[in-house]
């Protein structure tokens, strides 16, 4: 194969890489597995909502005004925003709440109002908050991957028995205006779950009801930018690969040039690697540039093993063969390396 010839394959392995791993990588963003889905908005109208409730029910909403300082290191973010109550039942204060996974830095003065409805009375506060939540931020896509932040309220002593948390998810909405630098906004959810704590807390009447309370959860999914993070992270790789590949254009018999330009690759995918896992933190498991640096070393391994392995036939004056075998290995290592790439974004 002519020099010419191994150049135009080269571009050609750049090209398909990043559009089939572009495609895999849009497949994630739009179906990764265990992401929190939007619950069905309700049909009921707003009064027809409050005069369905129990006695026991307490409607919540909150309305998400500005995120900033998200710290992907340590899974913190500030959040600014609105949370307002509805409730009937006179024994009920549902004021008295706490954010569960976070530490509330500013709460204003509650504002009350009561609501009339066909000769029932409901009461209504509200709260501007502003606090530091902290997620659990999974990074097993990235650079792909899609973050999940949550807001997690429950009531500091009102159990399960006493209250539970109602919603409706289309009053639970997110500013135009919030934007997280270097993210996208997905989508947002709300649901309400229940928590059960494993102690009693020093205090036990007998009935264990006290142990279980309602947690209302309000989330949005964010995301990298798809198309700048596959830039950022195939364009280079595709470079060193290909640099690699083209030792295969030079002839079996240029050994120390070969074995020169495997090196430097290596060295050159290994400080490629460390720059871009700097900006996440030590995880316990791998991530997707793990998996795609790991299946860069070995190819540019067995790019450098080929070419050791020629130097059997060049030393025993077999050249002839030494290029045959090296035109099979010139196609033979890029499409194992193209296929072994492109399989990590199908990996979970």
């Amino acid at each position: 194969m002519s020099m010419r010839k191994r150049l135009h394959a080269a571009v050609f392995f750049i090209l398909l890489l990043f559009c089939l791993a572009f495609d895999a990588g849009e497949l994630h963003a739009t179906s990764p597995a265990g992401l929190a889905k939007n619950i069905a908005p309700e049909t009921k109208k707003p009064n027809e909502f409050l005069l369905s409730m129990a006695s026991d029910e307490v409607k919540i909403g909150t309305y998400l005004l500005n995120i900033r300082k998200l710290e992907v290191a340590s899974g913190t973010w500030v959040v600014d925003f609105y949370v307002w109550f509805i409730w009937e039942n006179a024994k009920i204060n549902p004021i008295n709440f706490e954010i569960m996974n976070g530490a509330v830095e500013f709460k204003d003065e509650p504002v009350f109002d009561t609501i009339e409805v066909e000769g029932r009375t409901f009461k209504w506060v509200a709260h501007r908050i502003v606090a530091t939540i902290t997620n659990d931020l999974n990074f097993k896509y990235y650079p792909l991957d899609i973050q999940k932040l949550t807001i997690e309220i429950e009531d500091r002593e009102l159990s399960l028995g006493k209250m539970k948390y109602i919603i409706s998810s289309e009053e639970n909405a997110i500013d135009d205006l919030v934007k997280i630098q270097g993210w996208e906004i997905k989508e947002k959810f709300c649901n309400v779950a229940t928590h059960k704590y494993k102690t009693s807390f020093g205090y036990d009447d007998g009935t264990n009801t006290g142990l279980t309370y309602s947690r209302y959860v309000f989330g949005l999914n964010i995301s990298r930018p798809r198309f700048s993070s596959m830039l950022k992270l195939l364009l280079p790789l595709s470079i060193i690969l290909s640099l690699s590949f083209l030792s295969f254009t030079l002839s079996p018999d240029k050994i120390s040039q070969r074995i020169s330009l495997g090196i430097s690759t290596v060295f050159t995918s290994v400080a490629f690697h460390i720059n871009l896992t700097s900006a996440i933190p030590q995880v316990s498991y791998l991530t997707l540039a793990d998996r795609l640096m790991i299946s860069c070393y070995f190819i540019l391994f067995c790019s450098l093993i080929s070419t050791i392995y020629l130097i059997r036939y060049v030393d025993s004056q077999q050249l002839e063969k030494a290029v045959k075998i090296n035109r099979y290995l010139g196609f033979l290592v890029p499409l194992f390396g193209v296929s072994l790439i492109i399989m990590q974004f199908f990996t979970f």
